[in-house]
């Protein structure tokens, strides 16, 4: 039996690999103070579990950390954030504060000894960003992890989740040249979808609006592209990479066959419920990037290759969204 601590192990990503791990017999402690979610059925079902711990702790206080035993556990997953990209522009202090000073006092607590658990670091394609429109059309696309990071706007709050996640990258590495700490992994995700994703994602937001019958349908950014990934590929690669030897290592995980303009995010989602497309097509905010798609070779040379394919994880996001918006109305899991 492992022990594990994740981070925002209340939020969607922690949520799902709490419930994974707990259910493979691995005793789960989860950190979190339900800043972007609450203590729904679901997850109450899950910290019932024998085998799981909850603490309700604000990890932007460093006695939270100093509270844990270090050898107590075999690995960290360092999943706390307050992410969404209406976040980042009305909240962008408190999305500094979460991103870097849990980080800081994350790597403070290990640093002090010796027996280290092995971590795990999310961090975001939003890193590159800013140097993408910098390069322009030299920016390459897929985008490996070893561009050149940057910002072009210092004053433009849309960078304030971007930063964070950037300081945490050099945080870890500056950490393991100053007390040698080095049994870490950077990952880079791209957008992630899957039930409980919350409201502040362009498929949950979909996905709920269309439910509600808005007429016409708002889409900002239409001929914008993401890359999509299904939370259980998510799930998989991780678990790839915590049974790896790697270390030190700055890894995307994504999709790139996934790459779907906004605009047909919408109509899938439509189709679902056989509506008729009436789409009222906004600007994007300033600073938003045109098109977003990681490559994963460095994945696949750990033996990730098979994804499920974006029309399936739409179907069985859309039927967990319409089953609690039929149950409790516009009040889904953040």
């Amino acid at each position: 039996m492992k022990k594990i601590l994740i981070t925002g192990g209340a939020g969607f990503i922690g949520y799902h690999l709490s419930m994974r791990e707990s259910s493979l017999g691995n005793e789960v402690t989860i950190l979190d103070n339900f800043q972007r979610s609450s203590l729904d059925e679901e997850f109450q079902s899950l910290i019932n579990k024998p085998n799981v711990i909850f603490m309700n702790k604000d990890v932007t206080v460093q006695e939270t950390f100093l509270d844990l035993k270090i050898d107590y556990y075999d690995i960290v997953y360092h999943f706390v954030a307050l992410n969404g990209t209406e976040n980042f522009y009305k909240q962008p202090v408190k999305v500094l504060k979460i991103g870097c000073l849990s980080t800081i006092y994350l790597l403070d607590w290990i640093c002090k000894h010796n027996n280290a658990p092995k971590v795990i670091y999310s961090s975001s394609p939003e890193v590159y960003s800013g140097i993408m429109k910098i390069m322009e059309d030299k920016f390459p696309i897929p985008t490996p992890e070893n561009v050149p990071l940057g910002i072009d706007d210092a004053s433009n709050p849309r960078w304030s989740y971007a930063v964070s996640k950037m300081l945490g990258e050099v945080a870890f590495f500056n950490y393991y040249e100053t007390f040698g700490f080095d049994n870490f992994n950077i990952i880079r995700l791209a957008n992630i979808y899957g039930p409980r994703m919350g409201n502040g994602h362009v498929i949950s937001e979909f996905i709920i609006r269309s439910l509600k019958g808005e007429v016409p349908f708002k889409i900002v950014g239409s001929e914008q592209s993401r890359s999509f990934l299904y939370i259980d590929d998510v799930l998989d690669a991780m678990e790839k990479i915590v049974q790896s030897d790697i270390k030190k290592q700055i890894i995307n995980i994504g999709n790139e066959k996934s790459e779907t303009k906004i605009i047909d995010l919408a109509k899938a989602i439509f189709d679902f419920e056989n509506k008729q497309y009436d789409f009222a097509i906004h600007d994007p905010p300033k600073g938003s990037v045109e098109r977003k798609c990681l490559n994963t070779e460095k994945l696949k040379l750990l033996g990730v290759k098979e994804y499920t394919s974006l029309k399936e994880g739409l179907r069985k996001t859309f039927e967990w969204y319409e089953k609690d918006f039929l149950n409790k109305g516009d009040k889904s899991e953040n």
